[in-house]
């Protein structure tokens, strides 16, 4: 079966609207591609999943490295597993737990059992394999044939086996390579048809517990161990720090299925999720319900257009945006929480893999838009690991909180969705969490009180972190004013301008500066040491600009709107060299200086807003969105981190971006489409129209929302939220009134 990308390419041959029946038009799981950004540096898995599913049911490869984060990479043609759980797009691995694989050969009791199942690794060609939301199939170049689709909690596997084979299936419980390390596993044969086990695990998360029940279609015998493979009879349990285990089905039938179930808190859960989500044995069935689980959470979008490239680029990145953050409460309610204790909910469901640096920028406020009902539930899940830790999370991962990156980005993920009225949570200890956390002294947040900024001689990633904290503090100053807190209110403010301590009018770029008030010399804006030096994952060109909460005040500090235009052409226009041996990987996608492969960038390309230049925004907005994003599995420029990369795909290609999302405003772009069509309530759509005869038509004339000319560069949450439609009048030429702004 050829794969996904082939297969788009013969469905899709005629535009948006030809079809003379309705029922030829590709439904919008169709649009999906799942395996963009699973090659280069995007770090994206191909597997089944749902909208922010627990289980990430996806292959692996054996080969190891920064670009198999995922598992998985489109370079490789070795399938070592199929294992339930994956990161999506970042850049540090884990996970990749309990993992299966079907082979034809059986294990010779007297050898060593890792050396059996590294032999049963498989290869396999891309033109045997496909994907699409909910689902995932490959046939072996043994013959074998794999067929994986989920519930929310709980995997289900479809074998096909070459007639007159050994029918067979090995089970991996030690270290997944090299991201992470097996500390305990257990492996005990329930009856002839059900295991049931746990893995305990350290790595970047530093305590995960995974627990399993695992369900076949028919009788089977089990050999397993550590070193060598022996008998386990019914009732039988093997307790070491790591486990395989060969699985015989017989040859009664060369189609074979079976189910598992994962809970972080115990084998009950895991039961409990088997029971409740996959009680029955119906392959067609799971597969048809996840596609309408995704069929139901994309079509709150629809684009229209002519170019079926974006169209399947769009879907696919709104797909992304959905995988993470993952649910983590099975169905009795239970959890594992950073304390190392089991934690339960009541009316919300706990939700995992928080990568706030990245996200909230433009994924959570896709989900204000989209999902505000699991914006609630994930708000409830950072109280709760605050509950446990006395802190909001940085970077939660399966009730781990592993301090990575930097800043309190929770904090404003929670602030935006209060202020745009989500606010099913304990609001007091929402305001309470988060005084906390920016108070608590750590990771240079004593420093930062101390001395107005992060000295570079006090405290690594200085001036990223000063930034970062001064944007989290306008953040919470915004909230101490909603609840009439005004010391608080004033307290905060005034903290989120420490910003300014640190931008050197000599050099026109955020500098690292002493605990004695000196810059450090040498200086070039160039240079970037992977989170060795005072920025994090890139340079002084890139870090300069990230005062979202204070455009105004960053202007000005440059000597007015024509400098900082002066110096924004720069970022797009010089070369793109970096300085330094050790550079972060993480910068890439670049125009000039600019890095849309990292999120620090984000929001630059629409700074021109701000300096009466829009038309240089619509320039490169446009120019981002059709050369670094593109339907192959090259296709990102970055890693894809949890959703952020596509979520600002998502928003620019509609034509609005959220620079500062806790500010209640978007910036207006240039659509991609001719249109799109929003859905806002049960009754409200926000549609977005644009005379898009062709791709040169990326300047904006005019625009009117609801009929009004709008003689601004920007819109409300509120005006989308209240349905109604904006219009984009668009040229393929730059105004003479855009070239006298110039």
């Amino acid at each position: 079966m050829k794969n996904i990308f082939f297969l788009l390419s013969f469905v899709f041959i005629l535009p948006l609207g030809s079809c003379s029946n309705k029922e030829k038009e590709p439904k919008i799981t169709e649009y999906v591609n799942p395996f963009i950004g699973t090659a280069e540096h995007g770090h994206c898995f191909p597997g089944a999943t749902v909208p922010f599913g627990a289980i990430q049911l996806s292959p692996d490869n054996p080969r190891s490295g920064w670009d198999w984060c995922s598992g998985y990479h489109y370079s490789d043609s070795i399938i070592s597993s199929f294992s339930h759980t994956h990161l999506s797009g970042t850049g540090i691995g884990d996970l990749q737990d309990i993992r299966f694989l079907p082979v034809i050969t059986k294990p010779d009791t007297n050898r060593n059992a890792a050396d059996y199942i590294r032999s049963g690794y498989a290869r396999f060609s891309h033109d045997n394999e496909q994907a699409e939301p909910g689902y995932y199939r490959v046939k072996f170049d043994n013959g074998i044939i794999t067929e994986l689709a989920v519930t929310p909690r709980c995997g289900f596997h479809y074998y096909q086996y070459p007639a007159n084979s050994i029918h067979g299936l090995t089970l991996d419980l030690t270290t997944s390579r090299n991201w992470d390390k097996t500390t305990e596993a257990s492996l005990k044969k329930i009856n002839n048809r059900t295991l049931q086990g746990y893995r305990k695990s350290t790595g970047w998360a530093a305590d995960q517990r995974v627990y399993f029940t695992i369900e076949f279609s028919q009788d089977v015998e089990v050999l397993a161990g550590k070193n060598t493979l022996k008998p386990l009879q019914n009732g039988q349990k093997i307790v070491t720090d790591s486990c395989y285990a060969w699985i015989d089905f017989g040859c009664k039938t060369d189609k074979i299925l079976a189910k598992i179930s994962l809970s972080s808190a115990n084998i009950d859960g895991a039961d409990a999720n088997l029971k409740k989500e996959l009680p029955h044995w119906s392959f067609d069935k799971v597969k048809r319900d996840g596609k309408q689980a995704w069929r139901k959470i994309l079509s709150r979008i629809k684009v229209e257009g002519n170019n079926e490239n974006n169209i399947q680029v769009f879907y696919t990145a709104l797909y992304h945006a959905y995988l993470a953050p993952n649910l983590f409460s099975d169905v009795n309610g239970n959890f594992k929480g950073p304390d190392k204790e089991i934690h339960s909910v009541q009316k919300h469901k706990q939700y995992t893999v928080f990568s706030f640096w990245d996200t909230f920028r433009a994924a959570h406020p896709l989900f204000t838009l989209t999902q505000k009902k699991r914006v609630n539930d994930m708000i409830n899940s950072m109280l709760k690991h605050y509950d446990a830790s006395g802190l909001l999370p940085v970077w939660e991962l399966v009730g781990n909180e592993t301090n990575c990156m930097i800043g309190n980005h929770s904090i404003p993920v929670i602030v935006e969705a209060y202020l745009k009225g989500i606010d099913n949570y304990d609001v007091d200890k929402a305001y309470e969490a988060m005084k906390a956390t920016a108070l608590s002294g750590k990771a240079g947040l004593a420093e930062l009180r101390q001395y107005g900024y992060i000295p570079y001689d006090k405290e690594n990633e200085s001036v990223s972190k000063t930034l970062e904290y001064a944007y989290d503090d306008w953040c919470i100053a915004q909230m101490a004013k909603a609840l009439n807190k005004e010391e608080d209110y004033l307290f905060f403010l005034k903290e989120s301008r420490n910003y300014t301590n640190l931008f050197d009018k000599n050099t026109g770029f955020m500098r690292g500066k002493s605990s004695s008030g000196a810059w450090k010399s040498p200086f070039s804006p160039l240079y970037s040491n992977h989170r060795d030096d005072e920025y994090t994952e890139g340079n002084a060109w890139q870090y300069s600009w990230f005062v979202p909460h204070d455009i105004e005040g960053l202007i000005s500090l440059h000597g007015g709107k024509e400098a900082f235009a002066t110096k924004l052409d720069s970022l797009f226009t010089i070369p793109s060299q970096l300085e330094g041996s050790n550079a972060s990987p993480d910068i890439s996608g670049m125009i000039g200086q600019y890095a849309q492969g990292n999120e620090p960038s984000h929001h630059v390309a629409y700074l021109f807003n701000y300096v009466g230049q829009p038309h240089k925004t619509q320039y490169y907005v446009n120019k981002i969105m059709t050369e670094l994003y593109t339907n192959t599995p090259a296709g990102l420029c970055g890693n894809e981190d949890c959703g952020q990369m596509s979520a600002w795909y998502v928003f620019s290609a509609m034509g609005f971006y959220p620079v500062n999302p806790v500010e209640g405003k978007y910036q207006l772009g240039t659509p991609l489409f001719n249109k799109v069509t929003l859905r806002v309530g049960p009754e409200k759509k926000f549609v977005v129209t644009a005379n898009k005869e062709n791709d040169n038509y990326i300047y904006v004339q005019k625009v009117l929302l609801n009929g009004k000319e709008l003689n601004r560069t920007w819109i409300t949450h509120d005006e989308i939220t209240q349905g109604g439609t904006l219009e984009f009048v668009l040229t393929d030429k730059i105004t003479e009134k855009q070239q006298g702004e110039s």
